[in-house]
């Protein structure tokens, strides 16, 4: 029969709830083609989206088809967040309601390519026949042989043997048999899409050419779609490939193939996107056979998944391991991750009781900080070998303290965070530490360097797909600007949209504390009604997950806000701030009282100033001098002069000072460095004493090469007629390859004008060198430097990608 006679026959049968079409036939009878056309059909005539499911060799379990299903579909996982640490049992329930509720809302045309003959197929298709029933759905699936889904005749199921046409089948084996090796080899691999993006490590093709393979073997009608850009070998031709092999030798095959790709996959820097799924196989596959870096790849892939906010992709990975020991013992922590991340920080930390490993105990003081506990969220990093730097313990302390308001030690140890995770290849802890730098930067002052670090951040986390960081730093862009340019129209409308940002991720401590921003943005814009709105609304954000310092902060905000008596608002803030551990929340607290308001409490004011003291906040003491003398003061006036030094311009130019009555709320959040004299003259350009120079003595350094670097310390302009010996004390200098390559000396070395290294690269692409100058009486660092050598291979080219594989394997954490 034609195919076209058979499309209209089968619409025709398209009526009220007989909705569900079962097209069986034998292999190469063009069951798939027609299931195509068919599905096309129905939704354009129904106006419905097509969604195609291949099935092929996964595996046939019902709650990975639900999953499935709502993965392709576009549907929103936020609900599934409980699912994480619950039961089977809750999984599955959770699954299937979100599924029909998102069916209900959103039908479509739903395709089931390659139905199993036997008892686990008929279990998928009932399965999903119940799900979509009453949703306005179309199903259809192909199989090959007929499959009932009740005994009853009036089962709303549509049969329909396709019938077997033999001359294009044995044209499409004739081809099949006539192409490369390739096709053998996806015959043999277990895995079923790959995209041309993908390259499987197979045949030794290059990228290029992998991809024109692939685009070639598709128009040669072998391999057959499955989604926009991703492709799998036609079901009818598997078997026909590999006639030869037993089914040890196909296994012991394709396990070779998945170890390989296992290896490749986290070399390869960005976002898993759309490839998140096959690589969910993949894992299932490796820890089926027991490969030996199935435990480094499954670890790998559920803490990136993590980063994505693939919520999603995470539960199929957690429903395949089902109840073994991976799932105790891989999963555990990343779960966890996902589980705060969505809002859930106490489940978190429960779950993550009683497990002793650096990355649980990371991941516990990252859930304490996300609930607001800043007095005890650094307590579980004390556990952690104090001798062995650790990039993630590092800046989630920086970030504890940060939030805390305790800045002393804060720009120490981020540093030495982004050395830690430079020098073990961490482009993802680095990215996070960076984040965290412009924070600090941005608490003290200084926005012009924040937004350097931000943008530096975002860059990072979109090379290695950490959607969740990249939503962050857009966020404290936001922040960034505002001090610097005011609410300008352009960045109150990105501010506008970061809480969506969050949310789409499932991050709703991050869409929270967006939101806040964007409430003290309308109170600083003097829009008060806008403002009590949104913080509001935030209030309940924080209150939802809950982080004690969002709530607390959103209260101060709220208390600003309030006109009248304050007293009140007052006694409640300060209790929520002592629940958190927070310093400067409580001292901008203890201002409620104060501005333009008769009778200010001076005992109040009193401890406000010596709380902002103990904080070394200078610009905070100068407040406290403002409300309690009033701007027009002698005292007061000499207040505001000093302030002057402590902000970016912007901050303070609107200030009605002759009519003082409110306090910006943004800058309740800095402790800035005084950036100026207390006069608030500008302060003078700093005459660099000397400079450091780098120069490369041999031209095009090749790897397994040796390759010779001068350092060398020149005076600067000023000082043109010394010598550096002159005017500098003795110096040292030692350099740290943050990338795969050897520098010798290894040690501190001498700087008499100059000091040789020595340069060893082991892999072609650019490499990175620091080099650290220090005072050799006080062993302090003077100044540290880096620099980038681009490396040609051994065949005397550069590769296209200029970024060489990092040392050891990064340790695996998330944090914001």
């Amino acid at each position: 029969m034609d195919r076209d006679v058979q499309v209209r026959r089968l619409m025709s049968r398209l009526r009220g709830t007989r909705r569900v079409f079962v097209l069986y036939g034998l292999p190469g009878s063009g069951r798939s083609a027609l299931a195509e056309e068919l599905a096309h059909e129905a939704g354009a005539t129904l106006s419905l989206p097509v969604h195609w499911l291949s099935l092929g060799v996964r595996t046939a379990a019902p709650e990975r088809l639900v999953l499935r299903l709502l993965l392709t579909s576009g549907a929103a996982q936020t609900e599934l967040g409980p699912a994480l640490l619950s039961t089977p049992e809750v999984l599955a329930g959770l699954a299937a309601a979100a599924c029909q509720n998102h069916f209900r809302a959103h039908p479509a045309v739903i395709v089931l390519d390659d139905l199993p003959e036997d008892t686990d197929g008929k279990d998928l298709l009932r399965t999903a026949v119940r799900l979509l029933e009453n949703t306005g759905c179309v199903l259809i699936a192909t199989t090959t042989r007929a499959i009932r889904t009740s005994n009853s005749d009036r089962s709303g199921v549509t049969q329909h043997q396709v019938d077997l046409t033999p001359e294009a089948y044995q044209d499409l084996l004739s081809t099949a048999r006539r192409a490369p090796a390739l096709l053998r080899t996806l015959a043999v691999w277990e895995g079923a899409e790959f995209s041309p993006d993908m390259t499987l490590p197979v045949e030794d093709l290059s990228p290029a050419e992998w991809r024109e393979a692939v685009e070639g073997l598709h128009q040669e009608g072998l391999l057959q779609q499955a989604r926009p850009g991703w492709y799998e070998l036609r079901p009818a031709l598997r078997a026909q490939l590999v006639p030869d092999h037993t089914p040890d030798e196909l296994r012991s095959d394709s396990q070779r193939l998945d170890s390989a790709l296992s290896r490749a996959v986290p070399r390869e820097p960005g976002a898993l996107g759309d490839a998140a799924e096959p690589y969910v196989d993949l894992a299932l596959r490796l820890c089926r056979s027991r490969e030996a870096n199935s435990r480094e790849f499954t670890t790998w892939l559920a803490h990136q998944l993590v980063g994505e906010g693939a919520l999603l992709p995470l539960l199929m990975l957690r429903a395949g391991l089902g109840h073994a020991a991976y799932d105790r013992d891989i999963l555990r922590v990343p779960l966890a991750a996902a589980v705060r991340q969505t809002g859930q920080p106490q489940t978190a930390a429960e779950a993550l009781a009683g497990i002793d490993t650096p990355d649980a105990i990371r991941e516990l003081a990252l859930a304490r900080h996300h609930m607001g506990q800043l007095d005890t969220a650094e307590v579980p990093l004390d556990a952690l070998p104090a001798d062995l730097p650790d990039g993630w313990a590092l800046h989630t302390r920086a970030s504890i303290r940060t939030d805390r308001g305790e800045l002393r030690e804060v720009g120490r140890l981020l540093r030495r965070a982004i050395e830690t995770h430079q020098v073990h290849g961490d482009r993802r802890g680095e990215a996070w530490a960076v984040f965290h730098y412009g924070r600090w930067r941005l608490m003290c002052g200084d926005p012009e360097e924040a937004l350097k670090r931000f943008e530096t951040a975002r860059f990072a986390f979109r090379d290695v797909g950490d959607v969740v960081g990249a939503a962050w730093t857009s966020t404290e862009l936001c922040r960034a600007e505002l001090l610097l340019n005011g609410a300008r129209t352009e960045v109150m409308l990105e501010l506008k949209a970061t809480p969506l940002a969050h949310r789409e991720h499932g991050d709703v401590r991050g869409e929270a504390w967006a939101t806040l921003l964007q409430g003290v943005a309308y109170a600083d814009a003097d829009l008060p009604g806008s403002a009590a709105h949104v913080l509001l609304q935030t209030l309940r954000l924080f209150e939802s997950v809950p982080d004690r310092l969002g709530i607390a902060w959103t209260r101060h905000h709220l208390a600003w806000l309030t006109k009248g008596d304050r007293t009140a608002a007052l006694r409640r803030v300060l209790d929520a701030f002592d629940e958190t551990g927070c310093l400067n929340g409580p001292a901008w607290t203890l201002l409620l009282q104060g501005p333009g308001r008769a009778g200010a409490d001076r005992a109040q004011l009193d401890e406000a100033q010596s709380r902002f003291e103990a904080l070394d906040d200078t610009a905070g003491v100068q407040w406290v001098a403002v409300v309690r003398d009033g701007p027009g003061s002698s005292r007061g006036a000499r207040a505001v002069r000093a302030l002057t030094s402590c902000y970016p311009r912007p901050v303070l130019k609107n200030m009605e000072w002759d009519d003082f009555d409110t306090i910006p709320l943004m800058v309740h959040h800095l402790l800035p460095e005084t950036a100026a004299s207390p006069d608030g003259a500008p302060p003078g350009e700093v005459s660099p004493a000397a400079f450091v120079r780098l120069a490369l003595l041999d031209d095009s350094p090749a790897t397994g090469g040796e390759a010779r670097i001068v350092l060398r310390v020149e005076p600067g302009r000023e000082y043109s007629g010394a010598t550096s010996e002159e005017l500098l004390p003795p110096l040292t200098a030692w350099a740290t390859p943050l990338t795969h390559a050897d520098v010798d000396p290894t040690h501190s070395v001498p700087v008499n004008g100059t000091a040789l290294f020595r340069f060893t690269p082991y892999q072609p692409g650019r490499h990175r060198i620091r080099f650290t100058i220090e005072d050799a009486e006080s062993n302090s660092v003077l100044q540290q430097v880096e620099t980038e050598i681009e490396v040609i291979g051994t065949t005397g080219t550069a590769p296209v990608s200029a970024a060489p594989q990092p040392m050891p394997t990064p340790a695996f954490a998330q944090g914001a």
